[in-house]
């Protein structure tokens, strides 16, 4: 009897385990909570000759990059072609994909190294259109040599630069003869669009948030990113019609089905368990070995959160939180831009604005929603974190006993984040 208490301990385990997930990368999801992926076998990405033009060999190392992606985990094939008549223009929702060089900088890229504008259905999570944009305002050049963390700290000696640029400390910017691997940048880019998101806490996947210049030794995805890939897609490629017609590719949909199956079959056991339990000793000891095991397995993961919002320990936490009272989006050159106003609810410093204004890229209009960067864009009701482009006097706290308050009317907002 005892054998078999542990083997069905065993077993609760494993249950229990198929509803938890203890991987560290992030995937993106809808509103509804499905998995955003492409729905078709092979993916193409005009090269824009803006990307060779400004750094040479680039369009090479794109190539590359798409290879390490290519095919994994039952994710589409990508390919980079040569523009053609009918090719992108410029980054934007056209249901064209590109990846461009803005030589001076990009104004929706910010501070970012890169960004991907990601455009898909809301309600199914069909990717309908990606661009990658590398921020001219930095330089790049495709690295020759594999460095060292000891060789890059002494070469440019600056700290690592966020990917997305979306933080609520004042970065500098990069010092002069500072220069990115662009391989490594749009390899990770091009993880964003199959679906990924930034990881926060693995330093050894591609999908890491940092990117540190001088640095080419992370140039393809990591175990990591590949079983974040595998969660997206399945390795299984539905036929559409006959077998002339396009293969697709299945997205692994969150089954809740399974995890409630699991559950069940778990809470089952222990029932049993303790039915036993009132007539024989060996089954008590097997029901408390496998409650705890249960209570283990089936505790939520809260080191993250769904759609890659990030944690509270992995950024400054701004200088106010406060409540969004309004949003109004609109469509601009293929950009869906999001215009908010808010109410401060918490100062973190010694005075704020009672309310805030800003400007968002990205958004929902409809069934479309489109992520540019890293950057988030707040529907009505959400509790954000910010950062003002300028606060009111430090003098003004003396005009009364009380600190910490809300003082002045309204103020630009200059860095908008989810509330943990």
């Amino acid at each position: 009897m005892l054998r078999r208490c542990f083997a069905l301990l065993a077993a609760t385990g494993t249950l229990a385990a198929a509803a938890s997930d203890a991987h560290a990368y992030v995937v993106k999801k809808t509103t509804d909570g499905d998995f955003v992926h492409w729905e078709q076998r092979e993916v193409d990405f005009t090269i824009d000759p803006s990307v060779d033009g400004n750094v040479p060999q680039a369009a090479q190392a794109v190539r590359h990059a798409m290879e390490s992606w290519s095919g994994s985990a039952g994710a589409p094939e990508l390919a980079g072609r040569a523009p053609q008549a009918n090719s992108p223009q410029k980054p934007g929702y056209d249901e064209k994909n590109g990846i461009f060089f803005v030589k001076g900088g990009y104004a929706p890229a910010g501070r970012a190294l890169a960004i991907t504008v990601l455009t898909y259905d809301n309600a199914s999570g069909k990717i309908l259109d990606a661009d990658i944009v590398f921020n001219g305002a930095y330089s790049f050049a495709v690295l020759s040599d594999v460095t060292t963390p000891t060789q890059k700290a002494s070469k440019s000696g600056t700290h690592p630069s966020t990917t997305d640029g979306i933080s609520h400390d004042q970065e500098a910017s990069a010092a002069p003869g500072t220069i990115y691997d662009l391989h490594h940048v749009v390899a990770h880019e091009l993880g964003h669009s199959l679906g990924m998101n930034d990881e926060m806490g693995r330093k050894d996947a591609l999908m890491y948030r940092y990117s540190a210049p001088n640095d080419a030794s992370m140039r393809a995805p990591a175990t990591d990113d590949i079983e974040g890939l595998a969660q997206l897609y399945s390795t299984k490629l539905e036929g559409r019609g006959n077998a002339c017609g396009g293969a697709t590719v299945a997205p692994k949909k969150p089954s809740a089905a399974a995890s409630h199956a699991a559950m069940f079959a778990t809470f089952a056991l222990l029932a049993f368990l303790l039915f036993r339990a009132r007539s024989d000793r060996r089954a008590r000891i097997g029901f408390v070995l496998a409650t705890a095991a249960a209570t283990v397995a089936l505790l939520p993961d809260v080191s993250k959160v769904d759609g890659g919002v990030a944690r509270a320990s992995e950024l400054a936490p701004g200088q106010a939180r406060a409540r969004v009272l309004s949003t109004s989006t609109s469509m601009e050159d293929g950009l869906i831009r999001t215009t908010y106003s808010l109410a401060t609810t918490v100062c973190r410093t010694a005075s704020c604005p009672k309310l805030g204004h800003g400007v968002a890229w990205g958004g929902t209009a409809g069934n479309i929603r489109q992520e540019v960067g890293g950057e988030f864009a707040p529907v009505s009701g959400d509790e954000v974190d910010v950062s003002f482009a300028s606060l009111p006097s430090e003098l003004a706290p003396l005009s009364s006993p009380l600190g910490g308050t809300a003082r002045s009317a309204d103020a630009e907002v200059r860095v908008i984040t989810a509330a943990p």
